[in-house]
């Protein structure tokens, strides 16, 4: 079967206007139009890690395999499994892998930059040093959770965490412990909610823990106890010679959407003022944003 260049440049030119997922679809449809491939398996290798972008199959089943792969650079492979079912099929995929390999190196030249855009994107919804969500994933995504929580009508909590005399480890020891604190207190926020939470980093040492679904301002209260609590126990290690440790605390200030505010920049903003009042009353506190308190809140 002939395929021409132009059928194939066609397709590739498809593939740029998609995104990742809909491209590798794409490039199935193709191959199950013009190739009778029923089954397949994409694959992405870098150095020793290999993930899997598609995968149509049936899981029932043991499948012969064509496999081709397309080297993107010194690290990164894109790799095909062409998945037939009988020997029959798999002959026929063999007699066809001159033209199919012609139209993959195509495809995949163009799959591998989908997903460096992809991993683009999410390198730069993620804070590079904690692991947690950044703030252009806040400003970005997060409104979605109030439209999500206005149709459900439950409760949203904004718990901004502040770490106490944080300049101070800086200027007792260096960046470098100070980035040890930051990275030890969001995986203690991770590890002290639900996966289903968002642990957010707003700023150089803050912050932002969503709490979905929350029942009553009290349970809300209580999870910012359990953050400053669980963080009070951990040890940051300053010295590896002599085993030397650092212990911090941090408070907690809390708004609860929609009670507090409608609006995702007002929310944050009382749950900034929330913090400032706890920090104002000492380490490790909590505190709760009420509008009836905001008269006797000292901004200065």
């Amino acid at each position: 079967m002939n395929f021409s260049c132009e059928k194939i440049i066609n397709e590739n030119e498809k593939l740029k206007l998609s995104d990742l997922d809909k491209s590798c679809l794409n490039i199935f449809d193709y191959l199950k139009l013009h190739h009778y491939v029923n089954f397949l398996q994409i694959d992405i290798k870098k150095d020793e890690d290999i993930k899997t972008l598609f995968l149509c199959k049936e899981d029932d089943k043991d499948y012969l395999i064509n496999t081709l792969d397309f080297q993107q650079n010194c690290n990164t492979t894109i790799i095909f499994h062409l998945l037939s079912k009988d020997k029959d099929d798999f002959d026929s995929l063999q007699k066809q892998l001159d033209s199919i390999r012609m139209s993959l190196l195509i495809f995949s030249q163009s799959l591998f930059n989908k997903y460096m855009e992809k991993a683009l994107s999410e390198m730069s919804l993620i804070d590079h040093l904690t692991g947690s969500f950044n703030r252009c994933y806040l400003d970005n995504y997060a409104g979605n959770l109030l439209s999500l929580s206005n149709r459900e009508q439950k409760k949203i909590a904004f718990v901004k965490v502040g770490i106490d005399q944080f300049r101070a480890v800086i200027d007792e020891f260096d960046y470098e412990i100070g980035d040890k604190v930051l990275k030890v207190l969001a995986k203690t926020l991770k590890e002290s909610v639900r996966e289903s939470d968002l642990v957010i980093k707003i700023s150089d040492d803050e912050f932002l823990v969503i709490l979905l679904n929350i029942v009553n301002e009290e349970n809300a209260i209580l999870i910012g106890q359990k953050l400053i609590n669980n963080f009070s126990k951990k040890e940051v290690i300053t010295n590896e010679q002599t085993n030397q440790t650092l212990k911090k605390t941090i408070c907690s200030g809390i708004s609860i959407y929609p009670d507090n505010a409608t609006t995702l920049d007002e929310i944050i903003k009382k749950s900034d003022i929330a913090l400032y009042e706890a920090r104002n009353r000492g380490r490790s506190q909590v505190f709760i944003f009420k509008e009836e308190d905001m008269n006797t809140i000292d901004f200065f």
